[in-house]
């Protein structure tokens, strides 16, 4: 079994056309996962670039319990 990571675009005909090299007049199964791709206005951004950004004042973190002290590992 192979497999084949790569990226692609389905036209509006609906059609995924994947070439696989040496491969000629033979049967195959053919497994499909997918996942669409975010669109290229869409970036990842890092989670510091949301730190502050809730400028509300009902919006805190509430007290925390202490934690037990842990067992040591050694």
């Amino acid at each position: 079994m192979h497999s084949i990571t790569l990226k692609s675009h389905i036209g509006s005909d609906g059609l995924l056309k994947v070439h696989l090299p040496g491969m000629r007049d033979t049967d195959i199964e053919v497994v499909i996962v997918y996942q669409t791709s975010l669109s290229k206005s869409v970036e990842a951004a890092s989670l510091s670039q949301f730190y502050g950004c809730i400028q509300n004042d009902s919006f805190f973190r509430h007290p925390q319990d202490e934690q037990p002290e842990r067992e040591s590992l050694e």
